[in-house]
């Protein structure tokens, strides 16, 4: 039977909302002294806020043990929906009690700086309110050109700075420090996310994986294949669908790691394939970069396979594919011979339908259709074409465009589909 509901993610928030900042709000709720009873909320405040801000700075090492239970954009989407949070509760914090000398000004700091690291990442790291708000993506691809990816990395590393000067200001208040309880969970709440930070930063230092760029090919306008040959000593796993972290560590400008999808099946070749469109400074830059250059990537990232693999192994596949979206779903196909898949493959021109010979290959399968043309097909179309109980035993796989995959999950759900037979990763990052 079908999960027709995933309470991953809803039970992740709640985790992260309510379960970790407990311990201090209890611990502080016991041991404030009295004096303070007109600031007690606005102290909460403050400790939720930093028990928020230590969550997005574990959030952005990409734990992958995380991304396989709710998948990296939600992570993504919870970070940044929780550092905009944890400003908003300074804000209240500052508004609500006073303070003087270093405890004021560590406070200030913080806090403006955190403002202005919001202010810049709303518009060049939050892809998923640009995709959803249209001026601000307007503004985005304006001031592009003057501030590159690699800038915005930087820029968005100074949220430790910020919580460095948090950290200060809270162990320079006497009478919090004075509650033992309080301070233990704030020194193993803050230690327990420094170590797994440096641990991040050290393994993607030292122990990524490194391969070599054996084929770089344009396969239509504004797209290139790129064929990475993994070292022998990197053992790499790999799942259909999934997509890596790759840079290139010897070309400036291509030095931070950027995200891309696999073409091919992993299980089928050591080589990994990726497809990748000139969206921005880093993948315009890739048409430059030559065969035998060294790579270094980390991976792998994405829930496609683990979706199909929680469901019964029985029920159909209907995979919506549009533009370069198809890519992940390309590995995923090719990975289930023996699936019963049903595919539609739309693009908004006709040179942008890629892997055209992949599919005529396909068809030859028993249990493999393809329906592909430019512009969208309807959900009248999609849903004919299906077994009449399509309900009890189909899923669904969304890749494309963020407003073409929030298209198809409203009008799938408007039409009975639940929700756990719906997955899609969306790339606006």
């Amino acid at each position: 039977m079908i999960k027709h509901h995933n309470y991953a993610l809803g039970l992740t928030w709640m985790f992260i909302l309510f379960v970790i900042p407990l311990p201090l709000i209890q611990t502080l709720a016991v041991g404030l002294p009295a004096d303070y009873a007109d600031e007690f909320q606005a102290i909460y405040f403050g400790a939720i806020a930093y028990s928020w801000m230590l969550v997005a700075i574990y959030l952005s090492t990409r734990p992958k043990w995380l991304d396989r239970l709710i998948g990296l954009p939600d992570m993504y989407v919870i970070h940044g929906i929780l550092s905009i949070a944890a400003i908003y509760l300074i804000y209240l914090h500052q508004s609500e009690t006073e303070s003087m000398g270093w405890i004021k000004t560590t406070g200030n700091w913080a806090y403006w700086l955190l403002l202005g690291i919001l202010a810049y990442s709303l518009i060049f790291m939050a892809g998923w309110l640009t995709s959803r708000v249209p001026f601000i993506g307007i503004i985005k691809k304006w001031l592009e050109p003057l501030f590159k990816h690699e800038y915005s990395i930087w820029i968005h590393r100074l949220t430790l700075v910020a919580t460095v000067l948090v950290f200060i200001h809270v162990i320079l208040i006497n009478y919090v420090v004075a509650i033992t309880p309080f301070m233990i969970w704030f020194y193993a709440y803050s230690g327990f996310v420094l170590v797994a930070y440096v641990w991040a930063k050290v393994t993607n230092t030292k122990g990524s994986f490194r391969g070599t760029l054996t084929k770089n090919i344009e396969i239509a306008d504004n797209i290139r294949e790129l064929t990475i040959r993994p070292n022998d000593d990197a053992k790499v796993t790999l799942l259909p669908g999934d997509y890596v972290f790759m840079s290139f560590p010897t070309i400036k400008g291509l030095r931070e790691l950027h995200p891309f999808s696999l073409v091919n099946s992993p299980t089928d070749s050591k080589n990994i394939v990726l497809a990748i469109r000139g969206d921005g400074d880093f993948t315009r830059s890739l048409d430059g970069v030559p065969d035998g250059t060294q790579v270094k990537f980390t991976g792998g990232y994405g829930r496609y396979d683990t979706f199909l693999s929680n469901q019964p192994q029985d029920t159909n596949i209907v995979i919506l594919a549009g533009g370069i979206g198809v890519v992940p779903l390309l590995s995923v196909v090719d990975a289930h011979p023996n699936r019963n898949i049903r595919m539609f493959y739309t693009a908004h021109r006709e040179a942008d339908l890629i892997y055209g010979d992949k599919f005529k290959n396909w068809q030859n399968r028993e249990h493999f259709q393809i329906a592909q043309q430019v512009g969208r097909f309807g959900i009248s179309e999609v849903l004919r074409s299906l077994p009449n109980d399509w309900q009890r035993n189909t899923l669904f796989l969304i890749g494309g465009p963020s407003k073409m995959m929030r298209h198809w999950k409203r009008e799938l759900r408007r039409h009975g589909v639940m929700a756990g037979q719906i997955y899609s990763e969306e790339f606006d990052w």
